[in-house]
């Protein structure tokens, strides 16, 4: 190979580390950023769903798993724009005791093909709204009342919670990640 080749070489060689440590950076940075916005809704929450476990008998940990799937840790726009961390939809009757008002946004159902429709979801004047809401409708509904004598067990509280909470037949396993990848089940033991 000839000089100026190896040399032409050389500096594409420094190029392509400079840029693939660049990108390297950016996705660490990235991460990091996302780590923290996650690890600052888990802080904002976790009091939450520890409080909906008292009052409710709901296990915290799927209380903090299912908001984290519903709401995308809090950044959808059904949380951002309404305060609505659990997709919880309107009924025929309106938005219920808690929750102030209806939007209207689309969603997928999956009966049992997905596809698209628009839906009406409550609005809430506050997360702490929110969560009381989804409590006081686990805790009462006859959907879920198969559920609560398996409150001790949250994998098996969310198993069945599923049957009745959600179309997507998948979704008792993605809460179930998301309560193993976080340790939430932390969240079901009482504090120090």
């Amino acid at each position: 190979m000839k000089p100026r080749h190896r040399m032409a070489l050389a500096a594409l060689t420094a190029v392509a580390a400079a840029f693939t440590l660049s990108t390297t950076a950016t996705a660490v940075n990235h991460a990091r950023a996302v780590s923290a916005a996650d690890d600052a809704y888990l802080a904002a929450i976790e009091p939450i769903a520890r409080a909906v476990a008292g009052e409710f008998k709901i296990p915290a940990s799927v209380t903090a798993a299912q908001s984290i799937l519903e709401s995308a840790w809090g950044q959808s726009r059904l949380a951002v724009n309404d305060r609505n961390f659990f997709g919880f939809k309107c009924t025929a009757a309106g938005p219920g005791p808690i929750a102030i008002d209806c939007h209207d946004y689309p969603t997928s159902e999956c009966t049992p093909d997905c596809h698209q429709v628009q839906a009406l979801f409550r609005v809430y004047d506050s997360m702490d709204s929110s969560f009381r809401d989804y409590g006081r409708v686990l805790s009462t509904s006859a959907n879920y009342a198969a559920a609560r004598p398996l409150a001790g067990d949250p994998n098996a509280f969310i198993a069945e919670v599923a049957k009745k909470y959600a179309t997507d037949p998948q979704y008792a396993d993605k809460v179930i990640h998301i309560m193993q990848e976080n340790d939430l089940y932390r969240l079901d033991r009482p504090l120090p």
